[in-house]
């Protein structure tokens, strides 16, 4: 049995998400574009570029299929929000937060 308390706080959590989300103009992201924006984020703070298995290999994309994986990233890449870089000859990826 789950603790009600427990309960309240992820509901809590969950509501100020979405008002977050929302108040960042990202409501209309669906939860594989959020998701991978928040492995972006996550695997920025670290470096500035970053591999894109790196992303495709992320927890947070643990649960998207491999091919819905690279249409949220083509997606986000279309979007702005993630941006190639070519690095001696390879292809990295960088956040442009200016895309959000």
């Amino acid at each position: 049995m789950v603790d009600k308390n427990a309960l309240s706080a992820m509901a809590r959590l969950r509501i100020a998400l979405r008002t977050l989300e929302a108040d960042l103009g990202m409501d209309e992201m669906s939860p594989a574009e959020l998701d991978a924006l928040a492995a972006i984020v996550d695997l920025s703070q670290a470096r500035d570029h970053f591999k894109p298995t790196e992303l495709i290999n992320h927890r947070l994309l643990k649960q998207i299929s491999r091919a819905s994986k690279y249409r949220v990233v083509h997606s986000l890449e279309e979007r702005g929000v993630l941006k190639p870089v070519d690095l001696k000859g390879r292809k990295y990826y960088t956040l442009n937060s200016a895309g959000l």
